[in-house]
């Protein structure tokens, strides 16, 4: 575990930026017609949100570090109770992880109070690989609760979070990238993996698409608890019409958003 210890413990910033970098120059060469101009504002938009992430990381790590130390001291959890292999116990815990985040991902769609703020990750009508960068700074933290409680309840090894958190932003940038992949990458890895196709499914406008499909790593909680939704990329419609606009794709609006009383936008039959 060395190895895998020297790899986790790599700057997530600098990974980061390789991944910014990386890309924005796969997204302008696999995609010529989008203008430099209004792909560079779009990042600068969405940007501005990591950097609000960045600043919060000395509380989540706070946060972290302190529940983990507990957990620690007082051999709290199912698996400081029981004896399990430790790659099982790394394994599973990445899987129960990913378990947190599909209910917190879901529970952000159906709770009104939640879904104010996690829409603004949703409201980008013109996705890219940027858009992994979008998201409201309190549901980054309610995402770290949750996957603390699971922590907590099976008494979790740090590495899985750290191994969890790590595959988290590269698979982020796959998910939202502005990119054709393969037509064999869902049947081969779609059986037990979020595909890119399935997440940017969760990306459509139609709420039947937009409330499925809510895994970070694993589609198979989609397909255990009836959430697994699929249509042709090519006929998504990206975003919240309600967020429609130069106006409303702006930070500013965005980070006020969650205050505002912004009626949904559904379209007739």
């Amino acid at each position: 575990m060395d190895i895998l210890d020297q790899i986790l413990a790599t700057d997530q910033n600098y990974i980061l930026v390789a991944l910014v970098i990386s890309f924005f120059m796969m997204e302008m060469f696999f995609n010529q017609k989008v203008r430099v101009g209004s792909k560079l504002n779009h990042f600068f938009q969405n940007i501005l949100f990591q950097l609000i992430a960045i600043a919060m990381g000395s509380l989540l790590g706070l946060m972290i570090i302190s529940t983990f130390n507990w957990m620690d001291t007082y051999q709290f959890g199912l698996f400081n109770r029981i004896k399990v292999p430790y790659w099982f116990h790394i394994i599973a815990g990445v899987l129960l992880l990913d378990l947190a985040d599909y209910w917190m991902h879901r529970w952000d769609h159906k709770v009104p109070l939640f879904w104010r703020q996690h829409r603004v990750h949703h409201s980008d009508t013109s996705m890219d690989a940027s858009t992994a960068l979008r998201g409201f700074p309190t549901d980054i933290i309610y995402f770290t609760i949750g996957e603390l409680v699971m922590a907590v309840i099976f008494g979790l090894d740090i590495m899985s979070l750290n191994l969890f958190l790590f595959l988290f932003l590269p698979v982020s940038f796959i998910h939202h990238a502005n990119l054709n992949y393969p037509a064999w990458v869902d049947p081969v890895f779609g059986w037990f993996f979020v595909t890119p196709n399935y997440h940017k499914v969760h990306h459509e406008q139609d709420q039947f698409y937009t409330d499925s499909n809510y895994g970070t790593l694993f589609i198979i909680w989609d397909k255990l608890f009836g959430t697994f939704k699929t249509k042709p990329v090519a006929e998504i419609n990206y975003g919240l019409k309600e967020f429609e606009g130069n106006r409303k794709q702006s930070f500013l609006y965005l980070i006020r958003s969650p205050f505002m009383n912004i009626k949904q936008v559904v379209d007739e039959e």
